[in-house]
């Protein structure tokens, strides 16, 4: 029984670890999704530490398509 909760209990705080980075994503990046951003100088400190979340965006940028776009494409072409 101690070890079911223990396991839950970890698993509660990575989740909730998980939830700050997040919302420390959110923060940082507040622009992409129309939010105030924090003052420049705080935001160039920061970048450092969001290496990772970038690389996923970027690459979520890359490799996303617009199915609208693409169908109205290949109708204009028609």
């Amino acid at each position: 029984m101690v070890t079911f909760k223990r396991k839950n209990a970890t698993r509660i705080i990575e989740f909730e670890f998980e939830e700050m980075e997040h919302i420390f994503a959110l923060l940082l990046f507040g622009s992409f999704t129309g939010m105030p951003s924090p003052p420049v100088h705080i935001t160039l400190q920061l970048l450092p530490l969001m290496e990772k979340d970038l690389e996923l965006i970027f690459t979520k940028v890359a490799t996303a398509h617009d199915g609208l776009a693409e169908i109205t494409n290949i109708l204009g072409e028609v």
